[in-house]
């Protein structure tokens, strides 16, 4: 009965989590020579709300220097600039 408790938990917190996990926001890829806030970042986010179009001038006014496309990833271990990263926002106010 244990067992059966902990399997019902297990499947009911991956329902909760695995559909927002997977909703990722759409990113750009930034080329290597990407200047700005995107210098040396290798995605650059944005909101879904924006549309493509609106997305790519995002990133290009931030520096990113289109490589193709992509969804926003979630690793620790991946740098992106854009609407996850504050660092962006502070760029694109300094920039006014």
């Amino acid at each position: 009965m244990k067992l059966l408790t902990v399997v019902f938990a297990a499947v009911s917190l991956m329902l909760v989590y695995l559909p927002a996990a997977s909703a990722g926001d759409p990113a750009i890829i930034c080329k290597s020579d990407s200047t700005g806030a995107c210098s040396g970042r290798k995605y650059c986010c944005y909101s879904s709300s924006m549309g493509s179009s609106d997305g790519d001038k995002y990133c290009k006014k931030l520096g990113c220097k289109r490589g193709g496309t992509s969804s926003c990833p979630t690793a620790a271990n991946v740098s992106s600039c854009g609407t996850r990263d504050h660092k962006s926002f502070l760029y694109e106010i300094d920039q006014l």
